[in-house]
């Protein structure tokens, strides 16, 4: 027989139409160092029309960096953000921060209709661990979810310390949360290269404690010149907050990519970093999730003979069944993981001139790897799931799939 193996993952939801029902989009949120921005920058009009199509794509970013004495920078930007717009953005502005004369500002955009913004403060740092004092916002979104936001731009020669010091900022946020620990942690943390070696990580206690998860890793290149860094972080705690993380969403954001810009020094003017996301699940109405199917699949796809195709073995009574000449469905469901590996070995087996051994060792391979297992898809107790093991063949292209429903909208 020949064959050929394909693995795919896919997400299907099927949403039915309803009248007057809600599905919230999933909320993205990002943080971005623009270095230097103040008038100088606020000035020319090529970068400021890079900065908004960047901005845009977020409901709510922290941007860091803000240098202008008369604060009237961050302000301008927030016109730039809202031309044109009627879904438009608010600004909460820190204090100005810093140790000497050189001082920065965090400012936080977001869109009302997307985030409330529920209070703000400056991180009062009260044993001066931070050249600039994080700034911490509270947002709560569609799902009703609370959550603290903390923006930090480190020292470069004191990242490790100061990464380190954000645990202590982390506790004070649980206080605005009334005890709750949904918090996300974003911004320049300098968090790699010569700044953070690899021997200071293991006393820095928010890399190390694990309540803190690192959605950017060491290995993303966060810079825009010709290092290679992962400075720019977004650290996620809480599990409210964490099971509505996208999981794989987290990201840097490449804009001179995604927009096609190719002149070099204008992409430098932007910024030297890039910024970095994560999305949130948006609310469903109880409406829409009553007539909603979300599913993950992985499947290995196959060429089957004719012959093979004539003499299917069903493997139990009761399942999905259908015969025609151009196409074959055979659909059952079990209740957990290793039923799931139990009926594919058996249905293989009895339909050994059809199903190929390799096609059951893919399968098998990414079930026992945890495909179906992350949480932040299918939820904290994986034994709840229904499992359904699907063959479809059209005329001789055939797949074998296990299907798992997700927490995702």
């Amino acid at each position: 027989m020949e064959f050929v193996l394909a693995f795919a993952a896919f997400l299907a939801v099927a949403v039915l139409s309803i009248d007057g029902a809600d599905i919230v989009t999933p909320l993205r949120i990002g943080a971005w160092n623009v270095q230097h921005f103040g008038r100088v920058k606020m000035s020319k009009p090529e970068v400021v029309s890079i900065m908004v199509q960047v901005l845009r794509r977020y409901d709510v970013v922290a941007v860091l960096e803000v240098q202008d004495i008369t604060e009237r920078t961050p302000k301008l930007l927030l016109s730039a953000l809202n031309e044109g717009l009627t879904d438009t953005y608010n600004l909460s502005l820190s204090e100005r921060v810093g140790r000497k004369r050189y001082k920065e500002q965090y400012a936080i955009y977001y869109k009302p209709s997307r985030a409330t913004l529920v209070s703000a403060h400056q991180y009062s740092d009260p044993v001066d661990a931070f050249e600039y004092d994080p700034y911490v916002a509270v947002f709560e979104d569609s799902n009703q979810l609370r959550f603290g936001t903390v923006s930090i731009h480190t020292r470069p020669g004191d990242a490790a310390h100061e990464i380190d010091a954000l645990v202590e900022v982390y506790e004070d946020v649980r206080v605005q949360l009334q005890g709750a620990s949904d918090v996300i942690i974003m911004g320049d943390f300098n968090a790699g290269c010569d700044y953070v070696t690899s021997s200071e990580w293991a006393n820095v206690r928010l890399r190390q404690d694990p309540r803190f998860n690192w959605l950017i890793s060491d290995h993303v290149d966060t810079t825009v010149k010709g290092t290679s860094c992962p400075y720019d972080r977004i650290v996620v705690s809480g599990s409210n907050l964490t099971s509505v993380v996208y999981s794989g969403s987290a990201k840097a954001y490449y804009f001179e990519e995604e927009l096609g810009l190719k002149d070099q020094e204008l992409i430098e003017d932007v910024s030297d970093h890039y910024p970095v996301e994560v999305r949130l699940r948006g609310a469903v109405s109880r409406e829409v999730l009553a007539k909603v199917t979300a599913n993950i699949a992985f499947d290995v796809s196959f060429e089957a003979t004719q012959e093979a195709l004539a003499n299917i073995m069903d493997y139990r009574s009761g399942e999905i069944c259908i015969d025609t000449p151009d196409y074959v469905l055979r659909r059952w469901r079990v209740q957990n993981i290793s039923d799931a590996k139990d009926s594919v070995t058996v249905f293989a087996f009895n339909n050994r001139l059809l199903v190929p051994s390799e096609a059951v060792s893919v399968l098998f391979y990414k079930l026992e790897e945890g495909a179906l297992t992350d949480t932040t898809l299918y939820g904290a107790d994986p034994t709840r799931s229904m499992y359904t093991i699907s063959l479809s063949c059209i005329q001789a292209s055939c797949s074998l799939s296990v299907t798992a429903p997700t927490l995702v909208n």
